[in-house]
């Protein structure tokens, strides 16, 4: 495969991972409804991803398996830092603010990402890379309704839970591309799981889980809410990082908010807004952008 079609693989599977990140907002309202609480969340869906990603790879390749303890230390930290922390921050940001707050906040994460990866990656910050950051933020904003200042409750620790989530979301990304310049993509993946699932099975043992799954309904929505909005984008995104710069799949994956506000509109009938109408339009054009040759 030429370099060409890796970086369009590789946006492709930014998009899938923006699109599958975005159905979970329908699935953690579906668990709440069903009496998971938000920490049981966090915790589902890093057990789900580790059970599959270790079945997975003792079946098929289980030469991915091995390691050393070098390696053991960067997966202990991307699975319980950047993995457990995305999952808990974003979930307390939401408990101490609103979803809408919380996810405005969530949205820094491509300056951190682009600060970031300008002093390790010595990737260039570039006229359009700035425009295109612009536009995907102005772009979210309009999307979660920051006009609406109803929607929004703003409290210190909400901020202080919210800009952390905006962080871990970018040093997932950062490390992710350093794990991809290291070790194979699924080794990466199946022992960073596992050490996030483990980390929050000292506050939701998998059998406390599992309590309130006493429905066929809320086993579909646990392995939905750990395959399709953990297991395929956190494995897409990983192996894109091998192809795409850091800062350009941040912006590709905001996307994420509109898949997330179409399913709110489809299926739990929430309004839906010129000027978030006009905020997609924003994105898209902001990953179309992103993807160009520069002048």
């Amino acid at each position: 495969m030429n370099d060409s079609k890796k970086v369009t693989e590789g946006y492709l599977l930014v998009a899938l991972c923006g699109t599958c990140w975005g159905l979970m907002g329908v699935l953690t309202k579906k668990l709440d409804l069903l009496g998971f609480d938000e920490f049981s969340v966090s915790s589902l869906r890093p057990t789900v991803a580790a059970l599959f990603y270790l079945l997975y790879t003792l079946i098929k390749e289980p030469k991915y398996l091995k390691t050393d303890i070098k390696s053991l230390v960067f997966f202990i930290f991307y699975g319980v830092v950047t993995l457990d922390g995305m999952f808990l921050t974003f979930t307390y940001a939401v408990k101490y603010s609103t979803i809408a707050t919380a996810s405005v906040l969530l949205f820094t994460n491509p300056i951190f990402v682009m600060i970031m990866s300008r002093f390790l990656f010595k990737e260039k910050l570039t006229k359009k890379k700035l425009i295109a950051l612009v536009l995907s933020i102005l772009g979210c904003l309009l999307v979660v309704r920051a006009y609406n200042v109803e929607a929004f409750k703003v409290s210190f620790l909400g901020i202080i839970f919210g800009v952390l989530s905006g962080f871990t979301v970018a040093l997932q990304n950062v490390m992710g591309k350093i794990g991809a310049s290291k070790y194979h993509y699924k080794t990466h993946l199946v022992y960073s799981f596992l050490f996030a699932a483990v980390f929050l099975w000292f506050f939701r043992p998998p059998w406390v889980l599992v309590k309130n799954a006493t429905s066929i309904e809320a086993w579909a929505y646990i392995i939905a809410i750990g395959f399709f909005a953990t297991v395929i984008p956190n494995g897409a995104f990983v192996k894109a990082l091998q192809y795409v710069e850091s800062s350009k799949a941040s912006i590709v994956c905001s996307i994420e908010p509109i898949i997330a506000t179409i399913l709110g509109f489809l299926i739990f009938k929430e309004q839906l807004e010129v000027w978030q109408i006009l905020g997609m339009m924003l994105i898209v054009f902001s990953v179309i952008l992103i993807q160009g040759k520069e002048k």
